[in-house]
């Protein structure tokens, strides 16, 4: 690829042989790295219309460049950046901001991306395979998507996301998940990060508010709320029957809340369900105390025998309803919805727009063509087979490699396990000692206390099992003895 967009000038008034000049400017450009080894240089008429100088100053600046092992030339092709460089690019030095230094403090809870250089196998989350995702279908419907209608998807779309789309999950929802929602009360977001944010940003504000969360959670809702609002967070415990309501009663009575968020079909990470009478305690609750409920539920479509959604009961405006279609199609497929009341649904639109403009149009136009054709039932059932397939080759794999160091619950579902530590493992600290030896041989698993919101150490863990089939699966279980 030739640097055609190279940004450089000669500056004025300096002493020495012009070509000399016209060479360190291109040299500074190279070792600030700003022209990558291996990239064409503009052409020798370009580079001198650019600086103001004849071809043939440039020419012998070029050649100057060559014989200091800069550059390469190539007959009819033009001037190269040699590859290897002679010496390392300095970009540290380019100019302030480029180096590790900063010239502002950073918030303690801005933190960097995990390490993944070791990692053979991740185990830390339950993500779709996208091996699974109906590629012919999506390859069909991409180019379907700009041929019939790409003037209007290439333009600013509707701030609720593609009405199309919209129709198409809201007829979906009322037959799969029995939730009737109008499609305007539908917004398409990018991630369930996404929908946080927006409730986030809409309910609780800058100014201080109330939130309860479960605890154990998921780390990533809890900054997120964090983030976009000044939410204090109360964690509530769980148990095998979901969230204890006895703890949310507690704290309503010292508490004005103003947000709960909850994963009530599969809790996040464990993998319980909340118990049918906790279900209507919790929705009487949120009545009697005027508080709003974000209902997550990313994981619904991996559930044998799901329960209907918390939202599908509420006859009050109380359950904001979020779920994912990144999680049924594949991690690339950036596209989720959240479902509000509709006195809400302009509001929310408005919050929307100021984060995400327009979405994806051309990605949401495809999507529907899936619902219309059928492909996305087609789907539910492979990655339902899939995902038993899946699970039941790992339970083989723990109980024959893992028998005396983790127990599990069968019962539990979604695309993850959580573990527990059995024997010595039971012993928090020991627990996160074998997580940590599992890192060592390529294995990512997290530690106990990730999941916790006070970070204290548990002798459990998530492991995600999805994206891996039955042989990969029994394969990387071993590793972790």
């Amino acid at each position: 690829m030739r640097a055609h967009e190279l940004n450089i000038t000669l500056p004025p008034g300096q002493n020495g042989p012009v070509y000399i000049r016209v060479a360190e400017v291109i040299l500074e450009a190279i070792r600030a790295g700003r022209i990558q080894p291996g990239q064409a240089l503009p052409g020798v008429r370009e580079l001198a219309d650019r600086l103001g100088v004849h071809r043939n100053t440039v020419l012998a600046a070029l050649r100057e460049l060559e014989a200091q092992g800069w550059i390469v030339a190539r007959p009819r092709s033009g001037f190269f950046i040699e590859d290897p460089l002679p010496e390392r690019p300095v970009q540290a030095q380019a100019g302030a901001g480029s180096g590790d230094r900063l010239g502002f403090d950073v918030p303690d809870n801005l933190k960097p991306i995990t390490n993944a250089a070791n990692v053979r196998v991740d185990f830390s989350d339950g993500v779709a395979d996208a091996r699974l995702a109906p590629m012919e279908a999506l390859a069909k419907a991409y180019p379907r998507a700009l041929r019939l209608k790409g003037p209007q998807l290439l333009q600013a779309s509707e701030f609720q996301g593609l009405v199309r789309l919209r129709k198409m999950l809201a007829a979906h929802l009322a037959e799969q998940r029995a939730l009737v929602r109008d499609p305007a009360q539908i917004l398409l977001i990018r991630s369930t990060s996404m929908a946080v944010m927006l409730v986030a940003q809409a309910l609780i504000g800058s100014e201080s508010g109330d939130v309860a969360v479960e605890n154990p959670g998921h780390p990533l809702v809890w900054d997120t709320l964090r983030q976009g609002s000044a939410a204090r967070l109360h964690g509530l415990p769980v148990d095998g029957g979901g969230l204890r309501v006895e703890a949310l009663e507690d704290l309503l009575a010292r508490t004005r809340l103003g947000l709960l968020v909850l994963t009530p079909q599969c809790h996040f990470p464990t993998g319980v369900a909340l118990a049918a009478g906790r279900r209507e305690r919790i929705l009487a609750l949120a009545r009697e105390h005027r508080f709003a409920i974000l209902e997550l539920d990313p994981e619904y479509d991996y559930l044998s025998s799901p329960p209907r959604p918390l939202a599908a009961d509420d006859s009050t405006g109380q359950v904001l309803y979020c779920g994912s279609l990144s999680r049924l199609l594949a991690p690339g497929v950036r596209l989720g919805f959240l479902a509000v009341p509709q006195a809400l649904a302009d509001r929310f639109a408005k919050a929307r727009q100021r984060l995400d403009w327009q979405g994806d149009p051309i990605l949401e136009w495809a999507i529907s063509e899936l619902f219309l054709d059928g492909v996305i039932t087609r789907h539910l059932r492979k990655v339902h087979k899939a995902c038993q397939d899946r699970r039941e080759a790992l339970f083989d794999a723990l109980r024959f490699a893992l028998p005396d160091k983790v127990g599990f619950d069968p019962a539990q579902g979604g695309m993850a396990l959580w573990l527990h530590g059995l024997g010595k493992l039971a012993d928090p600290v020991r627990f996160e000692l074998w997580v940590r030896s599992c890192g060592i041989k390529g294995i990512k698993l997290r530690p106990g206390a990730y999941y916790d919101l006070d970070n204290r150490p548990q002798a459990a863990t998530r492991l995600g099992f999805m994206a891996y089939t039955p042989e990969e699966l029994q394969k990387a279980v071993p590793l972790m003895t």
